[in-house]
């Protein structure tokens, strides 16, 4: 079993080298494939001066979009699992073992991280109140939930999925709806996707989130473009 690692960075300057140091970290084989979506903070001299060549490095030239940089990485991905948690460290990597144990105990082709597993009795509203964020994530699991008779908890966390089946869809978007058109992509298929609880810890958009609550809009027309076309 190998495991395609995935970092995609926009300006984290404050955080690649370690988010690339825990994924090298990881006892586990792998490959590890860093995209940098052009950014203008110095993350990008950071990258160039890594000498690790077993650390596939790619430097967009222009900002198309995190969409764009993941369907990239989906088609240089050569490992058996593919696994792409955040530059920015919100996620714990090491809490791909468990998603691991998880897709290959039960046989499953894909896991979700979620974020509320553990947290089911605190309110929605509380945590939209906190972070005003959460309303995209809440509404697009309810939906997703909804159409394909689904009970998951958090479809946005870190995802641990068979690489064969990224490469058999064709997606369509560039921005963070890709999330949203990937995670509809694997029910309408019927795969099999279990979920385990993950460690977070979100930054604030003072410390760089660019996530907003109306995000949620190009998120539910990705899940309701691949409901109900053919």
């Amino acid at each position: 079993m190998k495991l395609s690692m995935i970092i995609i960075c926009y300006n984290e300057k404050s955080t690649i080298l370690k988010a690339i140091e825990e994924a090298m970290s990881l006892n586990v084989a792998k490959e590890i494939i860093v995209i940098d979506n052009c950014s203008n903070d110095g993350t990008q001299e950071i990258l160039k001066s890594i000498k690790d060549k077993t650390i596939k490095i790619v430097v967009n030239k222009k900002n198309f979009g995190v969409g764009y940089s993941l369907q990239e990485s989906i088609k240089l991905a050569q490992g058996d699992y593919y696994y792409s948690p955040c530059a920015d460290l919100e996620y714990r990597m090491a809490d791909v073992y468990k998603m691991i144990d998880k897709l290959e105990k039960e046989d499953l082709d894909a896991v979700f991280g979620s974020r509320l597993m553990e947290r089911k009795n605190v309110s929605r509203w509380k945590l939209i109140k906190e972070r005003p964020y959460w309303l995209g994530s809440i509404i697009a699991t309810f939906l997703v939930n909804l159409l394909y008779k689904r009970k998951f908890t958090d479809i946005i966390a870190t995802k641990l999925i068979k690489t064969s089946i990224l490469k058999d869809i064709d997606f369509e978007s560039y921005n963070p709806a890709f999330e949203f058109e990937l995670v509809s992509n694997l029910c309408k298929r019927r795969y099999k996707i279990g979920e385990v609880p993950v460690w977070y810890k979100p930054r604030t958009h003072k410390e760089g989130k660019t996530i907003k609550a109306t995000d949620m809009i190009p998120a539910i027309m990705a899940i309701l473009k691949v409901k109900f076309s053919k």
